[in-house]
């Protein structure tokens, strides 16, 4: 198993949010593709939650981007395919920074209106 950083989530100064540590791989193959699915599955966090006994206590988004160019043409055709498995929303701490995220931003435009 890899040891991947934690990817973490904030809101930066200008009110976006932003992700740290997320990590972009290139696969030839199918096989490589599915060894990146692998190591990312294997180095989700699994923990006991009071509503489940096995959560993973991540969620995960595997992005599958497939570009065709045919021979002596300049146009390229890009498709992108997302997978989020969303498994792990009752964390509480997840479930509380986003929400105060959330918050924070509504409270700031109730500031900037009035």
């Amino acid at each position: 198993m890899l040891d991947l950083p934690k990817v973490q989530l904030f809101e930066n100064q200008n009110e976006q949010f932003v992700m740290k540590n997320l990590s972009v791989h290139r696969a030839a193959r199918e096989e490589d593709a599915l060894d990146l699915l692998f190591i990312g599955d294997t180095n989700r966090v699994v923990s006991e939650t009071p509503k489940n006994d096995a959560s993973t206590r991540s969620h995960c988004i595997f992005i599958i981007q497939i570009e065709a160019q045919k021979n002596g043409e300049d146009v390229k055709t890009i498709s992108k395919l997302h997978i989020v498995d969303l498994s792990g929303s009752e964390s509480k701490y997840t479930s509380y920074n986003l929400t105060r995220c959330w918050k924070r931003r509504i409270r700031r435009q109730k500031i900037k209106r009035s």
